[in-house]
């Protein structure tokens, strides 16, 4: 009783740690996909790049130190007349040592200050683009978590079809044994039976890959049974209330940073035009003290640089052009981005139709089925009839499966693409 009693707790816990809802999978995959991994790490290293640009432009520190061995000592002696002291100076000792330390700060250098505002809005952009990233996996795993829903939908309703089948081929054989029934009768009831075990083979398979495609963009392992989506088949907002906010999703905004961002470059591209000033502090310690006799000395000073030349002026037209290039891709993405949640929402309208639909064909053809299996009964239909009407119903819940998923799948997709929410408790 003790064992008994341990392992229903173990099976309890199990199943309680079992993964079993949407949220989860959603959960699982924006921690461990690799795309959501990748573009994580595309996030920290455009970041990685904006700090080393504007770290740039901070004073740098360099420091050097040389030994040199002359071969010959070069001193001077300068005796002072008054006093009669002589003043040794070194010009070059035999073992020469030097030390130099030196500061420099960039003053005015504008193209690399408008480089640095590029990578910041580079960083922006990749911020973005990791929200796209995520939008996109959550897709993945809708569209998989959907289709595994639909495969163990369709394998029962595959096995359904199989048990059918063989209480009819039970039924026959009784016929046959009576001889109510011919052997035509008998043989087409086998392969009815066969043809619909091969069904539920080929169902097998889809239900294995869909378990495997689920578990591969969400690192979770799918439970045994998953529900079709529930939907109460309500009709959404018109599709101008979704594009009211096309300029919020991350897709768009990441191409006009872009866009921002290639205009910043060619503002840098033509103030290299403008001089660049530098200013510098150097501390030289040294033994070869030389006229001044002194074994630590300083220099400070500012520096203007300028230059001009042909690749400067191209580099300018290079830049523009690609300016232009951001500009339009973004306004292209825009208009991807209306597009896309306009078939969305007729794909969801049409996805809501067929689900109401479908119900209606479902129950005839169950009815159907039953009344072709009464009339074969009392010898006034074929079983050719009672085949054909069992296949019917196959199809028909099929078909009422797709549409489930079809619309939960297109509710989802509308959201995403709308960039809103998947469920009302969820934050963006």
């Amino acid at each position: 009783m003790k064992t008994a009693a341990v392992m229903m707790v173990v099976m309890a816990s199990v199943a309680v740690a079992q993964p079993k809802t949407l949220k989860e999978f959603l959960a699982s995959a924006d921690e461990q996909n690799i795309d959501r991994r990748i573009s994580l790490e595309q996030r920290q290293r455009a970041e990685a790049e904006f700090r080393a640009a504007w770290t740039s432009l901070l004073p740098s520190l360099s420091a050097s130190a040389t030994w040199t061995h002359n071969q010959f000592e070069a001193v001077a002696n300068f005796p002072n007349p008054a006093t009669g002291v002589v003043t040794k100076l070194i010009i070059a000792p035999q073992d020469q040592f030097d030390g130099v330390l030196r500061v420099d700060v960039p003053l005015i250098d504008t193209t690399r200050w408008f480089r640095a505002l590029a990578t910041n809005t580079a960083q922006q952009s990749a911020a973005e683009r990791e929200q796209l990233t995520r939008d996109l996996v959550k897709r993945q795993v809708v569209g998989a978590y959907y289709g595994y829903a639909a495969a163990l939908a369709v394998r029962e309703s595959a096995k359904k079809s199989v048990g059918v089948a063989e209480t009819q081929l039970k039924f026959i054989d009784v016929r046959v044994g009576a001889g109510a029934a011919t052997e035509l009768e008998q043989l087409r009831a086998r392969a009815e039976l066969a043809r619909n075990r091969q069904v539920v083979a080929d169902v097998e398979s889809l239900v294995a890959t869909s378990r495997r495609t689920l578990q591969t963009v969400s690192f979770l392992e799918p439970p045994a049974e998953v529900g079709l989506p529930v939907d109460d088949l309500h009709a959404e907002a018109a599709p101008a209330t979704f594009e009211e906010r096309v300029p919020e999703l991350p897709t768009v905004k990441a191409a006009e940073l872009d866009a921002e961002a290639a205009g910043k470059l060619a503002t840098a591209s033509r103030l290299a035009l403008v001089p660049v000033v530098a200013g510098q502090f150097t501390q030289r310690f040294t033994n070869a003290t030389g006229f001044q006799n002194q074994s630590a000395v300083y220099n400070a000073g500012i520096g203007l640089q300028w230059r001009l030349d042909v690749p400067t002026f191209q580099n300018m037209s290079v830049q523009s052009s690609a300016e232009s290039t951001a500009k339009l891709a973004a306004e292209r993405t825009r208009l991807q981005a209306r597009d896309a949640i306009f078939q969305d929402w007729n794909r969801l309208e049409a996805a809501r139709q067929k689900a109401d639909l479908v119900v209606a064909q479902v129950t005839a053809a169950q009815r159907a089925s039953q009344v072709a299996k009464d009339r074969y009964a009392v010898g006034a239909a074929t079983q050719v009839d009672v085949i054909q009407a069992e296949r019917d119903v196959f199809s028909a819940e099929v078909s009422q499966i797709q549409a489930r998923t079809e619309l939960a799948t297109a509710r989802a997709s509308l959201r995403l693409s709308a960039g809103m929410p998947l469920f009302a408790d969820e934050q963006r």
